[in-house]
């Protein structure tokens, strides 16, 4: 097992000791994972987190997610994605900003006001809590934040902030509308993209999401686009036919492919988490290769060597 930092990450600061996933993202199961859910009334948490982790021991990176619509999509309705990338040697830390889910919450949502300073308390509050708290350890100095649709709105804001707190991002569909100004700095980036969010009911804003969230980022950085799968297709099954049944976001025709889509997700993220947080940089040839992604895509561009800008 070898132990090195992703090519051009400065914040990438890796142990002797951090686990390193050898296989096949797409396809392998390597470890096995538990969950635990940290609340406001039974541990304290400033705000409520679903944490998804592997049951071995080890060390390993950690990941802040924050879901779509501001939160109101619950961390808990990403669960097979969320639960699939721990398995590659992550902690995962699905924040909800709102929770419990209220009406008179709904009102607010999407507007993409949200505090930011509550998740760097929370990733603080985190940092504490979590130690001896199960058999693996987590590597904060190995940290990713990773996003969906309008949340984010919330980690571009997060890294503009505090651009060294993190060593990498990921962002799936985002949708904000902070990107006007260029982002000078040199973190990793995968923004992600589906070719159904922009039909029908625009659950993606042309101009506002992963191409243009491409095209302010610095270096090094990938966009890719998915054919035939829409903004919903992400989420668990109780999620996902909600969206379906109030027709918010164009779902895919292919409904018999859900399950392999989001094996395709987990698979196309962590490919990006396992090179940029445990530093095995060949495992970026998963998302950077077509014939090794097993998909259609109908968009793959990458400036990995800060070249092109």
């Amino acid at each position: 097992m070898k132990y090195y930092c992703f090519a051009l990450s400065p914040n990438c600061i890796l142990g002797n000791n951090t686990y390193v996933d050898t296989g096949n993202p797409y396809t392998d199961r390597p470890l096995k994972v538990g969950g635990l859910t940290l609340s406001k009334t039974g541990q304290k948490s400033p705000l409520h987190t679903k944490v998804y982790f592997p049951l071995e021991p080890g060390f390993y990176p950690a990941v802040l997610f924050i879901g779509g619509f501001d939160t109101y999509v619950l961390a808990e309705y990403y669960e097979t994605v969320l639960s699939r990338i721990a398995s590659h040697g992550f902690f995962i830390f699905g924040i909800d900003y709102a929770f419990p889910l209220e009406k008179q919450n709904l009102i607010n949502a999407g507007e993409l006001k949200q505090d930011i300073s509550k998740y760097f308390e929370q990733h603080a509050w985190l940092q504490h809590y979590m130690t001896n708290k199960t058999l693996g350890t987590v590597s904060w100095n190995s940290t990713a934040l990773m996003c969906h649709s309008s949340g984010c709105d919330a980690t571009l804001k997060m890294i503009r902030e505090k651009p060294t707190m993190f060593t990498s991002t990921i962002f799936l569909e985002p949708v904000s509308f902070d990107v006007k100004e260029k982002v000078d700095i040199r973190m990793p980036a995968f923004m992600y993209g589906t070719e159904l969010s922009t039909v029908g009911h625009q659950c993606v804003i042309p101009g506002f999401s992963y191409n243009k969230f491409y095209e302010i980022w610095e270096c090094p950085k990938i966009v890719m686009e998915v054919a035939n799968f829409g903004h919903c297709d992400i989420l668990d099954t109780v999620p996902w036919t909600g969206c379906k049944d109030i027709h918010f976001c164009t779902i895919t025709p292919n409904v018999t492919k859900l399950l392999e889509y989001k094996e395709f997700v987990q698979g196309a993220t962590s490919s990006f988490l396992v090179s940029s947080l445990q530093g095995r940089t060949d495992a970026m040839k998963y998302i950077t290769q077509k014939p090794l992604i097993p998909l259609r895509l109908l968009e793959l561009r990458s400036d990995l060597n800060c070249t092109k800008n």
